[in-house]
């Protein structure tokens, strides 16, 4: 068993037997050991005489011949004085004499004094015992709610309301009574008191419709405040009563005039006004609460509603009567006022039973099949061995006893095998069911396959429960969209729910990765966050029956959602229930981000693939390889920052004979950008091979193309050169870093030609712009185009290798003469002082050869 659910039991059997203890106990000792004897008459001072005031009726002062008006002379031989004190004494010396006892009065009648003999009763409190039947009846109906789910919230304020009624009806004051066991029973009216009004209070604010005030402390703390001190005074009061007179009387034994008598009838008053408005104040949360719930709830609990109100009038005119007539006869009819009490735990538990407000039907059929079995059991070994001794009486007795011993075993064996039959048959073996429930998640083939391990959840978790509801859902964007569902209306007509989506609230996942509490209560009373969504969406959840919510976390990220609805058998989930769904919730989120990082890793590996085939594919179109080209020496290298980039390295000879090379810059880094710089490729492989189109048309086509293909914020940029054989060149640039132009090791000999031009592909469309330098290269000079990846490379303190340090560079190893030796510097210091690699890089060079 659960620890949580263990001591919740524990609770419940002590707090059971207390109550019923105290309750029976009470009530039997003070009614009957204890109880006062009563002449059936009532004494008042007047004029200074103690003088009969009130007679009952067919009572046994009217049988003896006593009238009203009698003046009390003696009783038993013996005079008391005509004082407040002479008349309690009095009171107290009838009270003290045993049932039947035979009492001389002597009383004084016209200026005669009679002797009248008295015999003495003691009547049972009719009020006191239909309480005593109204609290076991409640106390039976909340037990039999509470062990069938103890779990819930609203079982157990139920039960400690039943319980504490129960108490209070048993805290019956006799006039007989020790001091201790008359403190006693105070101390039990002021607990009852206390707890009793708020906890009605408190019970209607949950139940049938839970209300936001039940969550303010402030006001909970209030009322229960309240109505503690109120029951500290009754105690104070009903103590001090005691100790100062010996007896709780509360006809004579009244403090004398002044002030104590004032503050003794406000402490007697006090209270009631509370007592009254909280009766009230319960009644109409009950009220409100029932026209708000679902149309089978609102049915089940109009009667209990009724009764309630009823019962709510009927001690109120009990309150206002009781203030305006205080007769001897009002007060022997007082138990009437208390008959229809009974009702109410009755209208519960009809309730209960009838409409299934609490699922406690299965629990009591099994509980009384326990001890009917049990029963049974005992009767037929105590019976046998009854046979047996009237039977066997030749038999010796410790063979007798050897023989019972033995018969002992195979009968209790026999009884355990009856009791785990019934058990298995209201509820499976906790053992089999955890076994069941995670079997899902240990078998080694289903830790690869999301969908494998989901669909076994689902088998092992309705093989082991067997739920009315069975739903694994998948959450997108903290959503569970719930399925379709059906219910009727307040007219009985069918009320159809289309699928729709459940918010989880970013709260209830926080508190599901920190406090890994994964199972959630889907009522009314555990789920504000569902009302919240709307009233619809609660009509929703409540149409599809579903009590729990079962939350699979992959790593800490929300993957699933398992709907549950009804247990098989017992309806109810309880602690122990919960604690293993947690577990198993817990168990297959770990299998499931394995398998999550399994499918990961495959896809990598299918990515990496993929990404070395784009990046063959990409070194096909990027030209690496020319043919001599006379008169010219040619170097180039491109360099992605991973396995594919987006730079572009295109050289072709064009059919009037003219070269052309391009380098240029896809926005955007990896496959996506490869893939626009191919498209890019392909497009200048077809502009190439058109010997009309000049540079700024070749330009003018690939803008307005790629508009087309690329992105809103897509764009290209580059640079064109085509030469000739005699060194003649055409330079257009779009966007893209200019070209560099050395002739010497000089600083003057290098200079940068930037010819302006919109980049290619930009939104909204624009005159490009494009500026054609042309000019001749000079012997030995180099025609230098990159983009720039190699100017903005940046090292530890955030410098940029820059355009500058690059011609530094080239200038440096123009001496070389030889392009391709000058490419592999540049790159190899480019590389040693970047620290990121954060860009493409590409670099072609064009030297031409001395004439």
């Amino acid at each position: 068993m659960n620890p949580y659910l263990k001591r919740i039991r524990w609770r419940l059997f002590w707090i059971s037997f207390i109550c019923l203890t105290l309750a029976l106990g009470s009530f039997a000792i003070n009614q009957w050991v204890y109880a006062k004897s009563d002449d059936q008459c009532s004494w008042v001072l007047e004029n200074g005489k103690i003088v009969i005031r009130e007679i009952l009726p067919e009572g046994v002062a009217e049988e003896a011949g006593l009238l009203e008006g009698d003046e009390l002379v003696k009783i038993q031989g013996r005079a008391f004085e005509p004082t407040m004190e002479g008349t309690a004494k009095a009171q107290r010396f009838i009270n003290a004499k045993t049932e039947g006892s035979i009492l001389i009065y002597t009383v004084k009648r016209q200026g005669r004094q009679i002797l009248l003999p008295l015999r003495l009763v003691k009547p049972l409190d009719l009020v006191q015992l239909a309480l005593l039947l109204n609290g076991i009846l409640a106390w039976a109906v909340s037990l039999l709610v509470v062990v069938s789910a103890p779990e819930r919230k609203s079982s157990r304020h139920f039960f400690y309301l039943a319980s504490m009624t129960l108490l209070m009806s048993g805290a019956t004051q006799s006039g007989n009574a020790p001091v201790a066991m008359t403190l006693t029973v105070f101390l039990m009216a002021g607990a009852a008191a206390a707890l009793v009004p708020p906890l009605w209070i408190h019970f209607f604010l949950r139940f049938p419709h839970p209300f936001e005030l039940r969550k303010n402390s402030r006001f909970l703390q209030a009322i229960y405040g309240i109505f503690a001190l109120l029951a500290i005074l009754v105690i104070l009061r009903g103590a001090w009563e005691v100790m100062y007179f010996s007896t709780p009387k509360h006809l004579v034994g009244m403090p004398p005039d002044g002030t104590l008598r004032a503050l003794h009838t406000f402490a007697q008053f006090l209270p009631i006004p509370f007592w009254v408005g909280s009766a009230l104040t319960g009644l109409g949360f009950f009220a409100v609460g029932t026209f708000r719930s679902p149309e089978r709830l609102r049915k089940a609990l109009l009667p209990s509603l009724f009764v309630a109100a009823f019962l709510c009038l009927d001690l109120l005119a009990w309150t206002i009567l009781q203030t305006k007539y205080n007769s001897l006869l009002f007060r022997r009819q007082t138990f009437i006022f208390m008959l229809p009490a009974p009702l109410l735990p009755l209208s519960f538990a009809y309730a209960i039973f009838r409409h299934g407000l609490f699922e406690v039907r299965r629990a009591l059929v099994r509980w009384v099949s326990y001890m009917a079995i049990l029963a049974l059991t005992v009767a037929g070994y105590l019976g046998g061995l009854a046979w047996g001794f009237s039977h066997l009486s030749s038999i010796p007795p410790g063979w007798a006893g050897a023989l019972i011993g033995l018969l002992a075993l195979p009968l209790g064996w026999t009884l355990r095998l009856l009791l785990k039959g019934i058990r298995r048959r209201f509820r499976r073996d906790f053992a089999s069911t955890r076994e069941i429930a995670l079997s899902s998640v240990r078998e080694p083939r289903k830790r690869f396959s999301e969908e494998a391990l989901l669909k076994s959840l689902r088998h092992a978790l309705g093989e082991a429960f067997r739920p009315q509801l069975l739903e694994v859902l998948p959450i997108e964007a903290r959503h569970i969209l719930l399925p379709a569902a059906e219910t009727t209306d307040r007219e009985d007509r069918r009320v159809h729910f289309p699928p729709q989506p459940l918010r989880l609230p970013p709260s209830l996942l926080r508190l599901a990765r920190e406090n890994r509490e994964l199972v959630l209560g889907l009522g009314s009373e555990e789920a504000d966050w569902i009302r919240e969504q709307g009233e619809g969406l609660r009509a929703h959840v409540d149409a599809l029956e579903a009590q729990l919510l079962l939350l699979i976390l992959a790593g800490d990220h929300p993957h699933s959602a398992v709907l549950l609805g009804g247990k098989y058998a017992e309806l109810n989930y309880g602690r122990e229930d919960r604690e293993l769904l947690r577990e198993v919730a817990l168990a297959a989120g770990q299998v499931l981000e394995t398998a999550m990082m399994h499918q990961r890793l495959l896809a990598q590996e299918r990515l990496s693939q993929e990404l070395e085939t784009a990046r063959r594919i990409q070194e096909g179109l990027i030209t690496s390889h020319l043919p001599p080209i006379p008169g010219f020496q040619v170097a180039l290298r491109l360099e992605p920052a991973q396995e594919t980039g987006g730079d572009l390295l295109f050289v072709k000879r064009r059919p009037s004979g003219n070269w052309l090379a391009a380098v240029g810059d896809v926005c955007g880094k990896g496959l996506a950008a490869a893939l626009y710089m191919a498209q890019a490729t392909a497009l200048l492989e077809q502009a190439a091979q058109r010997e009309d189109q000049s540079l700024e048309e070749m330009l003018g086509c690939l803008d307005h193309t790629l508009r087309q293909l690329l992105g809103q914020r897509g764009f290209l940029t580059l640079v064109l050169l085509e030469w000739n054989e005699q060194g003649h060149y055409r330079l257009a640039r779009a966007g893209h870093p200019g070209a560099l132009m050395l002739q010497g090791v000089a600083e003057d000999c290098s200079a940068e030609m930037t010819p302006h031009g919109r980049g290619l592909g930009l939104r909204p469309a624009g005159p490009g712009d494009w500026q054609v330098i042309e000019g001749v290269l000079p012997p030995k000079g180099w025609m230098v185009l990159y983009s720039d990846g190699l100017s903005e490379a940046m090292n530890h303190e955030g410098e940029l290798y820059g355009v500058a340090r690059l011609c530094n560079q080239l200038r440096r190893l123009w001496g070389t003469g030889s392009p391709r030796a000058a490419c592999e510097a540049v790159f190899r210091d480019v590389a040693a002082f970047d620290t990121q690699n954060r860009d493409d890089r590409t670099l072609f060079i064009l030297g031409r050869e001395h004439s």
